[in-house]
């Protein structure tokens, strides 16, 4: 089958490899659709998140097969499989966890305690083969099959609004709340887009591109450049308190430093993005505001949940699919996020 390939930095190839039978307890699928994300663009430009030494769960190095946001169709079940049938169609969540440690056994599988490693992450794509392949061999209990209704490409947008969703549940957001959201990359926007289906009384979102702000504006958000207004201004003109919750998802000092001003004292500072380099807060003028500053590390027993809130606002987020690329030209599209800000979801298939 094929496969997109990465051996490090700078390295991606498209390969024919082999693909195995699926082991008792996993379904093999066949790739419908698979996101591009913003650190497959980091794996390829700085080899961030690539195991380059054996990793302590999966035993797997690079070459790894990319994508972590795949939709898919079952081919093939384990011996052991009996909640699944050949033709159903499922969204894999991608996360690789013991399942044994404290943190597993409470259900917190995205903090699994033996995860940890010299390098490579938790994730399929990075630290085992993902979504970037005709076929994947996958746990069945990572696999939720799609709503009755929902296309495939919706469903390879679960993971990352999966992303956002673990973002919106950490804040504790409720209906009539203030919002805003530094950054409308892909992630910024999917929060915003969240944020206002669940009923917050105002979002704002704020970007530097105009092509990312003019996506936003198609998703009824209320847009701020910051090279053109002072956000902070803008925002106390209509909510002299500033907002109940912001949410950082821009990963940047500046855009840190105006989460913290326009945010209401007693409010919440919600950090969604990683960071790529260290940033310094005041930490005794955050206390003084009575701020709540809380950091988010991927998602857990969320994509139910996900499924159905994308399912019932279909219109809505079919906006943030803005490509579809076969597998040559996969290469070429995770360059272009680098490059090209009118891009949000670009989704790469097997079948194109």
């Amino acid at each position: 089958m094929k496969a997109v390939r990465i051996y490090g930095k700078e390295d991606i190839r498209v390969e024919d490899v082999p693909i195995s039978d699926p082991k008792p307890d996993q379904i093999q699928i066949k790739v419908k659709y698979c996101g591009i994300c913003g650190s497959d663009l980091h794996a390829y430009t700085d080899g961030f998140g690539l195991p380059m030494y054996k990793h302590p769960i999966t035993g797997r190095e690079v070459p790894i097969t990319l994508g972590h946001e795949f939709s898919d169709e079952v081919v093939k079940l384990g011996s052991e499989i009996t909640d699944f049938q050949i033709g159903d169609a499922v969204a894999i969540e991608p996360l690789i966890a013991c399942g044994h440690c404290a943190n597993c056994r409470a259900g917190n599988y995205n903090l699994c305690l033996n995860m940890h490693a010299e390098d490579g992450g938790n994730f399929l794509g990075y630290s085992d083969d993902g979504g970037m392949a005709e076929y994947v061999n996958a746990q069945a209990s990572f696999a939720y099959k799609l709503p009755k209704g929902m296309n495939y490409e919706l469903g390879a947008l679960t993971e990352p609004t999966a992303v956002a969703y673990e973002a919106i549940k950490k804040s504790g957001l409720i209906a009539g709340q203030t919002v805003a959201v530094m950054g409308a990359g892909p992630i910024g926007l999917l929060t915003a887009l969240l944020a206002k289906t669940m009923n917050a009384s105002q979002v704002y979102i704020s970007d530097l591109s105009e092509e990312r702000l003019a996506k936003a504006q198609e998703l009824g958000l209320t847009t701020l450049n910051p090279s053109q207004v002072d956000v902070n201004d803008e925002i106390r003109k209509d909510l002299p308190n500033g907002v109940d919750i912001t949410f950082e998802c821009a990963g940047a000092q500046p855009t840190l430093n105006t989460a913290l001003q326009i945010t209401r004292r007693g409010g919440i500072v919600q950090i969604v993005a990683i960071f790529g380099k260290p940033v310094t807060i005041d930490l005794s003028a955050a206390t003084m505001q009575g701020y709540n500053i809380n950091t988010v590390l991927a998602y857990n027993n969320s994509f139910p949940l996900v499924m159905g809130m994308i399912n019932n606002h279909q219109d809505l987020f079919k906006k943030l699919i803005t490509n579809k690329l076969g597998f040559d030209q996969a290469i070429e599209g995770i360059k272009s996020l680098a490059t090209d800000k009118s891009q949000v979801k670009i989704m790469i298939s097997p079948e194109l």
